[in-house]
């Protein structure tokens, strides 16, 4: 919406970065979407909002002191992954005065991988997305079995054989606008029905296609763990929804071309997603990680790949 570009571009340079690289979770280019993404969040939980905060504040400073380019840090593309690492350091770990320096060191090399990344996948025009978050996360959480200052918090996932599911039941009528809500608001860890709609509401700000392809991903990550007889209390709490929900939003708006064949190829991705997201879950289980949204990346980078080959798909746009 042009008022939203407008108030964007009157924004003090140094705001208007930070709040766009809170709307790049969601690949909006966007200082208004970035702070209504940011006071979500803070309604979701205060702690959660300042670890954002902190995080996209470090990732970004972090590129311009090590001289990235400002055209990539102005769109916000360095101050995503940092969003993202502050909530999910402070939801599976414990809360402690040390995990803010935690938060800090992790949202900077967030900012380094990213970097490195997209120097590798620049001459594929594949982008780098939430891997850099998800690949300094893991370390990260692995890491503190070495430092006796962090502990495991008691959501972080226990190693172990992976377990086979024996409650799998239908979702209850009343429970599926909290379930396809949660989705959303689970690409930044919250878990809250008015967090999601807010989200839903800023990604709207910005393009009404990149809200439906939001919205079909989360009604994929509902509907498919169900007919394939997923926990119902993940599925519920919108668990199964959120990789698909990017993945749909990469691939059937950013990176290809925005038409009916691109929207086909989005719901076969975000199917596939789902699947991809129990295989790493299960894959992933004897060293007790999350899968965070490695599925959704590997997923994208595959579908990316295979449009490039393609004489229906435009190649994937670059980063």
């Amino acid at each position: 919406m042009e008022w939203s570009l407008t108030i964007d571009k009157a924004m003090p340079r140094p705001l208007r970065v930070i709040l766009r690289g809170v709307g790049q979770v969601f690949f909006c280019c966007n200082a208004v979407t970035g702070l209504i993404f940011l006071v979500a969040l803070f309604i979701g939980g205060v702690t959660a909002g300042a670890a954002a905060t902190v995080g996209v504040i470090s990732s970004t400073v972090a590129a311009y002191l090590l001289g990235f380019s400002e055209d990539d840090i102005d769109a916000g593309l360095y101050g995503f992954n940092g969003t993202l690492v502050g909530p999910c350091l402070f939801l599976f770990l414990e809360n402690s005065p040390q995990l803010w320096l935690y938060v800090v060191l992790a949202s900077v090399l967030s900012s380094v991988v990213l970097a490195a990344l997209m120097k590798i996948l620049g001459p594929y025009k594949i982008p780098a997305s939430t891997s850099p978050f998800v690949l300094t996360c893991w370390m990260f959480l692995v890491a503190v079995y070495a430092f006796d200052s962090f502990s495991r918090g008691p959501v972080l996932p226990h190693p172990g054989t992976p377990a086979v599911v024996t409650d799998a039941v239908a979702i209850p009528a009343d429970m599926w606008f909290t379930a396809l809500s949660k989705g959303v608001a689970e690409v930044m860890f919250a878990d809250s029905v008015i967090v999601g709609i807010l989200f839903l509401t800023g990604i709207a700000i910005v393009s009404l296609r990149g809200a439906l392809m939001a919205v079909g991903g989360t009604v994929i990550g509902v509907v498919l763990p169900m007919l394939l007889g997923a926990n119902q209390g993940m599925i519920e709490m919108g668990l199964y929804s959120f990789n698909p929900v990017l993945t749909m939003m990469a691939v059937g708006w950013v990176f290809l071309k925005p038409d009916g064949r691109s929207a086909v190829l989005a719901v076969l991705a975000g199917v596939l997603t789902v699947v991809c997201q129990a295989g790493l879950a299960s894959f992933l289980a004897p060293i007790g990680l999350p899968t965070l949204t490695f599925p959704f990346v590997l997923t994208m980078w595959m579908f990316l790949f295979a449009a490039g080959m393609s004489k229906y798909w435009s190649h994937p746009a670059a980063e």
